[in-house]
C-alpha cells in the first residue's frame, strides 16, 4: 500500500507479524503523520522502533529527554510515559515478547526497563543502517514490514546459537510462586532470577501489569454501560474497582472511565486502535 486508509492518518496500525517471528514479535505498531504530546501507556512488550519521518523527545538514561529520529530500542515500560512527538512524525515498532528480547539483542530486557536508547548504542553489532534507509525511504507501509521483518529474521539468525530464554507460559504465571519451582525442579529465589532476566521485571510486577492488560483489552472491545468497570475489575482479576484504578492512572495516566469519557483526547491516543487493529493488540 502506498498510503494508509484515510482513517488512519494521525493514528496507527497493529499488524500481525509473519508465522516466522511467532513468539518473537507480538505484534508490528505503526504510527502515522503524528505530532504534538502524547503519553505512552505502561506495557511489558520491549520495542524496536524505526522513524520515516518526524522524531519523538523521550526520558532517556538519567532521566535526561532525547530526541530520536535514528533506531531506538526500548525494554518493558512500567509507569505511563511523556512523548512529543515532532510534526508528520511516522514509525514502525516491533514490539517483542519479552523472553525473546535477549535472543535478538543480547541483552535482558530489563537493562532497557523504561529508558529508550538509541539502537546504535544498545547494540552496535546489530547493522540496521541499511533498515532505517528502506523505512526512510518510502511512504509505503508494506515496505516498513517487509523490511523489518527480514531485519528481524536476520538478527534471529546472527543470534542462533544463544541460549534459549527462560519462557513461563502464561497459564502457570497465576500459580503461587512455589508451585511454579515445584514445577520446574529449581528454588524460588532461582525461578525470581531466571524470570527477571528473561522478562526484565519481577514475577509480582509481570503479574501486575498483566491485569491491567486484560482489563484494557475488555474496555478497548465493550461498550459503555452501568456496572461495567465493576465487572472489568472483577474479570481482569482485581480486588475491587478501586484498585483497577490505582494501576490504571499508574499506567496510563488517567483511570480507567477515562476510556470512555473522551474518545478524542489525543494526548492518550497510543492505545486507540480501529478494527480490526484493536483485536490484535489485545489478543490474549
Amino acid at each position: 500500500m502506498d498510503d494508509p486508509p484515510t482513517s488512519a492518518i494521525g493514528r496507527r496500525l497493529a499488524l500481525m507479524p509473519p508465522p516466522a517471528l511467532a513468539g518473537i514479535v507480538r505484534y508490528f505498531h505503526v504510527e502515522w503523520d503524528s505530532a504534538g504530546p502524547a503519553i505512552v501507556p505502561a506495557s511489558p512488550y520491549p520495542m524496536a522502533t524505526f522513524f520515516a519521518a518526524g522524531g519523538s523527545l523521550v526520558p532517556s538514561t538519567g532521566g535526561r529527554l532525547a530526541l530520536f529520529r535514528e533506531p531506538m530500542l526500548c525494554g518493558p515500560v512500567t509507569a505511563a510515559m511523556p512523548v512529543l512527538w515532532q510534526q508528520n512524525t511516522s514509525f514502525i515498532s516491533a514490539l517483542i515478547e519479552p523472553a525473546s528480547f535477549a535472543t535478538l539483542f543480547g541483552m535482558s530486557p530489563g537493562a532497557l526497563r523504561d529508558t529508550p536508547v538509541a539502537l546504535a548504542d544498545a547494540e552496535p553489532c546489530v547493522p540496521a543502517r541499511a533498515l532505517a534507509e528502506a523505512v526512510a525511504g518510502t511512504r509505503d507501509i508494506a515496505r516498513w514490514v517487509g523490511a523489518l521483518q527480514s531485519w528481524l529474521l536476520q538478527v534471529l539468525a546472527r543470534r542462533g546459537g544463544r541460549a534459549a530464554p527462560f519462557v513461563l507460559p502464561a497459564a502457570l504465571l497465576d500459580l503461587p510462586a512455589p508451585e511454579i519451582a515445584r514445577r520446574y525442579g529449581i528454588g524460588e529465589r532461582q525461578l525470581e532470577r531466571r524470570f527477571q532476566a528473561s522478562y526484565g521485571q519481577s514475577m509480582r510486577a509481570m503479574r501486575q501489569m498483566l491485569r491491567y492488560t486484560r482489563a484494557l483489552g475488555m474496555l478497548m472491545h465493550l461498550p459503555p454501560r452501568p456496572g461495567l468497570l465493576t465487572r472489568v475489575a472483577m474479570d481482569a482479576g482485581y480486588h475491587d474497582q478501586a484498585h483497577m484504578i490505582r494501576d490504571f492512572t499508574a499506567y496510563t495516566g488517567r483511570p480507567p472511565g477515562a476510556w470512555y469519557a473522551d474518545g478524542d483526547d489525543r494526548l492518550h491516543r497510543m492505545y486507540r486502535y480501529d478494527t480490526p487493529h484493536r483485536a490484535i493488540v489485545t489478543r490474549a
